[in-house]
């Protein structure tokens, strides 16, 4: 179950891809909330879930829907210019930025190992966005990847401000609950800008792409990673997160013709040698 997850969400990037093609970031992800969350209610219902919160649960909930909101649309607006397997690789320096975020904001240490993880994998990620051409700058100005790198940031933010939310409640309650915010704040946004043009024009390949994005992306992906979660515990199961850039690349590469070089493999092996460096001691 945990490796169907990680295959489950490595392809969404290839999805979100396909889709942005003939829609925006509000489009996507307005229709991908309206589409998955009742999959997702439904799936609570069938396992008895009860959605229990009180009143101090209220600022976490808020605070968490607000950024995995943005997280989306950040990382959806970065798809635009960038690749799939590049929004892989990047995406997969998360718990780095999460340790950043701890340390800054929960006191928690980084240690030599984390140091020493975010350094490689900063090494990688400058490979992967420049391409392999460190003697021009026009690298900086690719404006996806650092969008997609951004996204992993806000992904961490996230985890910080509902990790508390997360220790007292049941986590496929918090991830509904924090969700059906995001869609509330993303309906806004759909109902003032959205191209319903677009929309209705939706090509049988963008509507798959669409449906699973909505279902096994949002709804069966979080089954199946907490009863793996369940069952192995957390360390365990954050281990076969590292094999989710590969299963982007892996679908990625055959389906949409991207590239893969030799900077890619060096740049994403990089970057996947600093997390698994970064989190070693602590695993």
């Amino acid at each position: 179950m945990l490796l169907l997850a990680v295959v489950i969400w490595g392809w969404t990037f290839v999805a979100t891809k396909i889709l942005v093609a003939e829609l925006g970031p509000v489009e996507v992800l307005g229709l991908r909330l309206a589409i998955g969350l009742p999959f997702l209610g439904a799936l609570l219902l069938g396992k008895r879930v009860a959605l229990r919160f009180t009143r101090e649960d209220l600022p976490a909930l808020l605070v968490g829907g607000t950024i995995l909101a943005l997280h989306f649309l950040v990382q959806i607006a970065g798809l635009v210019t960038t690749t799939a397997t590049n929004t892989g690789w990047l995406i997969s320096v998360s718990p780095l930025a999460l340790a950043v975020l701890s340390f800054l904001f929960l006191g928690e240490r980084i240690g030599r190992a984390g140091v020493a993880g975010i350094a490689v994998a900063t090494l990688g990620i400058v490979l992967l966005v420049s391409r392999g051409d460190l003697a021009s700058l026009g690298w900086l100005r690719s404006g996806g990847d650092w969008l997609v790198l951004a996204s992993a940031h806000t992904w961490a933010l996230y985890a910080v401000a509902t990790r508390n939310l997360v220790r007292r409640r049941h986590p496929l309650a918090v991830t509904f609950a924090v969700l059906l915010v995001a869609t509330a704040l993303t309906a806004v946004l759909f109902v003032a800008s959205a191209d319903l043009d677009a929309v209705r024009a939706l090509s049988p390949r963008g509507l798959l792409a669409l449906l699973y994005l909505a279902i096994p992306g949002l709804a069966l992906g979080q089954w199946f990673w907490h009863e793996g979660v369940a069952s192995l515990g957390a360390s365990r199961a954050g281990l076969y997160l590292y094999l989710e850039p590969i299963a982007t690349m892996a679908l990625a590469v055959p389906l949409l013709g991207e590239p893969f070089g030799p900077f890619v493999a060096l740049g994403g092996g990089l970057v996947l040698a600093g997390v698994i460096l970064g989190q070693g001691r602590r695993a």
